[in-house]
């Protein structure tokens, strides 16, 4: 990549000349005149001063064919050297955290069988971050669960999931005693559990954003939500202590079946949700102008493959 959009991307990333400077070890002339000639040559305004330091609509358009130009060159040569190597190379995989400690140990089992020398790493967050991080190529691939739209994915379907109430055996006799667990076990309405204290999701997470629409639709209000947490285990920690119920995606559920084999007395209730019809679709995406090598291409499938035989438990 040229050495001017180098440092138009720098000063776009710092929003700041000075900043830019420091990190390029030149002076601040040297970044202004970079900026200058590139306002030039494409007869443009990149950034505006006033009233503060900022990029301009067409300083936002460039910014994002540069960071597409700058993935696909990073990965060609990447690329290019692993097909020499063979079997060898190293990718960047994003994950929420549930389901890295749900999926990971049973793929890397199987993948470090064919790829012994291959280095993968793991950057946990939610699939917004993971797409931003995927545009600005610090990842090869991600996780995503309801990942956007964004032209610039290429995605590759994992499966459908769907959510479930979870509510721990004492919870669930303070509210309703025994009379109502069977007919639970097809089905609840979330309108029964509306004095129920719950823990919900962060309001930019992909779950917190389907079960918001599921309580609009139906107009249902959950009145006690004190915790609002990403990490669905610690949803699944407080409802094995009593204190809220919770919703997970049923591939989590996995987690609860194991609480309920080790603690008899101390059993979580696992229902579906009645007319829940807003699935929690999960894909692995990447860059659709970034081609994968054969290795990154087996780990999808060996990981769609394990997602699946957890949605069959």
């Amino acid at each position: 990549m040229k050495q001017n959009y180098k440092i138009f991307m720098l000063v776009a990333e710092e929003q700041s000349i000075s900043k830019a400077a420091e990190k390029a070890f030149v002076t601040q002339q040297c970044v202004s005149d970079h900026i200058k000639r590139l306002e030039k040559e494409f007869n443009v305004k990149l950034f505006e001063r006033k009233p503060y330091f900022h990029l301009t609509s067409t300083g936002e358009i460039m910014l994002k064919y540069l960071r597409n130009l700058n993935t696909i060159e990073n990965n060609m040569g990447k690329n290019l050297k692993e097909i020499s190597e063979g079997k060898k190379g190293e990718f960047t995989v994003g994950i929420s955290t549930s389901r890295a400690q749900m999926i990971l140990p049973k793929v890397l089992k199987k993948y470090y069988e064919y790829f012994p020398d291959v280095k993968v790493s793991f950057y946990v967050n939610d699939t917004v971050i993971l797409e931003e991080h995927l545009l600005e190529g610090s990842v090869d691939l991600f996780l995503g669960i309801n990942t956007s739209q964004n032209s610039n994915f290429q995605f590759t379907p994992i499966v459908n999931d769907s959510m479930h109430l979870i509510i721990s055996k004492e919870l669930f006799q303070k509210y309703f005693g025994n009379k109502e667990l069977e007919k639970f076990k097809n089905g609840v309405d979330l309108t029964d559990f509306s004095e129920v204290p719950f823990s919900l999701y962060y309001e930019t997470g992909a779950l917190n954003l389907v079960i918001e629409q599921h309580l609009l639709t139906y107009g249902i209000k959950l009145k006690k939500t004190p915790y609002y947490i990403s990490d669905c285990d610690v949803h699944i920690l407080l409802c094995q202590s009593g204190i809220t119920a919770g919703l997970i995606p049923k591939m989590l559920s996995v987690r609860v079946h194991e609480h309920n084999s080790m603690c008899k007395d101390n059993e979580i209730y696992i229902f579906p949700i009645k007319n829940f019809n807003y699935p929690l679709r999960m894909d692995l995406v990447h860059h659709k102008d970034v081609e994968l090598p054969f290795y990154i291409k087996s780990f999808s499938e060996i990981l769609k493959s394990e997602a699946l035989k957890l949605m069959e438990i």
